[in-house]
């Protein structure tokens, strides 16, 4: 009960509210009397303090003390015997109990104490009786709803039994709506709201209430402003904490759920990348299992967090290890969802530190499959530049008509990258079928035949820079990158013509090589490229 319920019983028609209008809706949880200087030290607060004022010694500060510890100690208010102790209650304390919002009133000095404390604790224990009842009757509803898996709509409906008015759920966690009632206002206020639009803004134009444990945000219970009615003593607030667990169970339920899910749907997913299902029937029957149509075919397009794994071989700690763990969830968060919106229909498959992705698409659809990758990596290269202290790399395999070459797809996206790595080539796309030549030496640097290509051919120029601090293998780069083009190189070395000239000429002579021979050539530039991957490997190692 409160101070103005307090007052409006029949018994106390006598009492008189003198000061601290303010404070008539505080909480009486008890009613206790303090006649001695140090009662107020056993107050747990909420309690209505009656006093004869004997301790006060009818000293004006004396008054005043008594009012502070009052409000220090949270009581409901004071109920003071006039004409007792104290004749008269002077201007100060009126001033102060208003001030401190704390109820002062004046108890005629003919009522004895019991008959004030024996029908306000009658009137708390009825209360408290009839909370009781309440509370155990919304135990039991929420509990059946809890126990017979009822829907979300279906647990709003029985909150607003106990609140009175209509209620929505914000899903958070999912993105999802629900409503208590499809035709109420509440529904046409929030029925284009979506849920990943919630602000604090947002939520200062509803009555709420978060749905939440320790761990985790789940969503939010919303109410028409100044319609909802809670205090801690209501059935209101007990309704709301059931429905909150209920709610959070629920959604726990779908979270584990899903993970299973995944769970087998990622062993699909790498079956299909690993080449583990060979029957184009079986492949197609377990997509459907999903509601996955691989009947396009697909490519695989692999992003892997650049030198991530060097953490684990250099400095690895526990709190190293969560810096990891939330920069790889960071990272494939962000790709899940640039993916997703440029390919809806994308499936990924997750592992340590890269996530792949098989994309189908019609044949109508794939001449700008490409571009449509690039868009995509550079939007996500954005959005990681802000939140990321790693790199990316997004490799992409050929596209193929059957589902189960997907692997085939999977190892080139996988070639490519591990190439990147060869080539120092990090933080940007790359395409298996645009490696040219590189694809095809990869698999063939660590043969006797390739060692003795770039010893033949590359390794003299190396031995004359170091002897003679030279630029000649540096040069040779230069003039291979602009296609044998003499005029150009010396342009973009900034160097005379005549230099390169003989720069050129020199590089002739130690590779006794007529380098103006179009086989010559060739023999140069695939040395060259078996070089640059053994070179970059051995850095990486």
């Amino acid at each position: 009960m409160t101070i103005s319920d307090f007052l409006q019983l029949p018994n106390f028609s006598d009492l008189r509210l003198l000061a601290g209008s303010g404070g008539l809706l505080r909480e009486v949880t008890n009613v206790t009397v303090v006649d001695t200087p140090d009662g107020s030290n056993w107050l747990n607060g909420g309690e209505f303090v009656i006093t004869t004022a004997y301790m006060l010694h009818e000293e004006e500060e004396n008054l005043l003390d008594f009012l502070q510890t009052l409000q220090l100690h949270g009581a409901a208010g004071l109920g003071i015997k006039e004409n007792r102790y104290i004749s008269c209650i002077p201007d100060s304390a009126l001033q102060l109990a208003d001030q401190l919002c704390l109820p002062l009133i004046s108890v005629p000095e003919a009522y004895p104490f019991v008959d004030i404390i024996n029908p306000v604790l009658t009137q708390i224990i009825s209360r408290q009786s009839f909370l009781l009842t309440q509370a155990n009757m919304i135990h039991k509803e929420f509990l059946s709803l809890a126990i017979n898996n009822n829907s979300v709509p279906e647990i709003l409906q029985t909150l607003r039994t106990v609140t009175g008015i209509p209620c929505a759920f914000m899903d958070t966690h999912f993105k999802n709506l629900y409503f208590s009632d499809e035709d109420s206002p509440l529904m046409q206020q929030l029925q284009d709201v979506r849920p990943e639009s919630i602000t604090n803004e947002f939520l200062q134009q509803y009555d709420h209430y978060a749905v939440a444990n320790k761990n985790e945000q789940f969503g939010f219970l919303l109410f028409e402003k100044t319609k909802l009615k809670v205090n801690s003593q209501s059935s209101v607030q007990t309704a709301l904490e059931y429905a909150s667990i209920v709610l959070i169970l629920r959604i726990q339920i779908r979270i584990a759920n899903q993970q299973m899910a995944e769970k087998y749907q990622a062993a699909f997913l790498e079956d299909l990348l690993l080449n583990n299902v060979k029957a184009d029937v079986e492949i197609h029957n377990r997509a459907r299992l999903y509601g996955w149509d691989f009947t396009h075919g697909g490519l695989a397009a692999v992003v892997d967090i650049n030198n991530i794994k060097k953490y684990f071989i250099d400095r690895l700690d526990s709190n190293t290890n969560r810096m990891l763990e939330e920069a790889t969830e960071i990272i494939f968060r962000h790709s899940i969802r640039e993916m997703h919106q440029t390919f809806p229909q994308a499936k990924y498959f997750r592992q340590s530190d890269l996530i792949v992705f098989i994309l189908s698409v019609p044949a109508a659809e794939r001449e700008i499959l490409p571009e449509q990758l690039e868009q995509t990596f550079k939007r996500l290269q954005a959005q990681l530049a802000n939140v990321s202290p790693f790199t990316i790399t997004l490799g992409i395999g050929q596209y193929y008509e059957n589902i189960r070459d997907i692997s085939k797809s999977y190892s080139e996206a996988r070639v490519a990258i591990n190439l990147g790595y060869s080539l120092q080539w990090f933080d940007r796309i790359l395409f298996y079928n645009r490696l040219g030549l590189y694809r095809l030496l990869a698999p063939i640097m660590d043969r006797p035949e390739a060692e003795e290509l770039y010893t033949q051919y590359i390794l003299p120029l190396e031995d004359y820079d170091r002897q003679y601090h030279g630029e000649l293998l540096a040069t040779l780069q230069e003039i291979l990158q602009c296609g044998w083009n003499l005029k150009e190189s010396a342009s973009r070395l900034y160097i005379h013509y005549n230099s390169i000239k003989y720069r050129y000429s020199k590089i002739c002579k130690i590779l006794n090589l007529d380098l103006s021979d179009h086989n010559n050539r060739s023999l140069v530039e695939i040395a060259m490229k078996l070089y640059r991957l053994k070179c970059f490997r051995g850095r990486e190692a």
